[in-house]
């Protein structure tokens, strides 16, 4: 079988689309990076006892392993789950 030819205005919009949702994504994780703040919720004990498991030693360095990490991973999350939410709201709405 034969692949229906797309026009090249398919192809654009298609295109648009796709790099739509991927600026929107990089913009959700972009406002979660600046929202979250892993010092306010991460305790210097908690940052130590990572430090210790996670490299055998604390030092000044290895403080900051637990909060970049936890930064990174909740901010991803966020961002996540923000996309899913916007994209099912505009599905809910396509379909009124």
């Amino acid at each position: 079988m034969a692949k229906p030819v797309r026009s090249l205005n398919s192809c654009f919009k298609y295109l648009a689309m796709k790099l739509g949702k991927l600026a929107l994504f990089f913009v959700l994780l972009y406002l979660a990076a600046l929202a979250i703040n892993p010092e306010s919720f991460i305790s210097l004990e908690a940052s130590e006892s990572f430090a210790q498991r996670a490299d055998g030693f604390v030092s000044q360095e290895n403080f900051d392993d637990l909060w970049v990490l936890t930064w990174v991973v909740c901010s991803v999350l966020s961002a996540v789950v923000g996309y899913v939410v916007i994209m099912k709201s505009i599905k809910k709405i396509r379909r009124k």
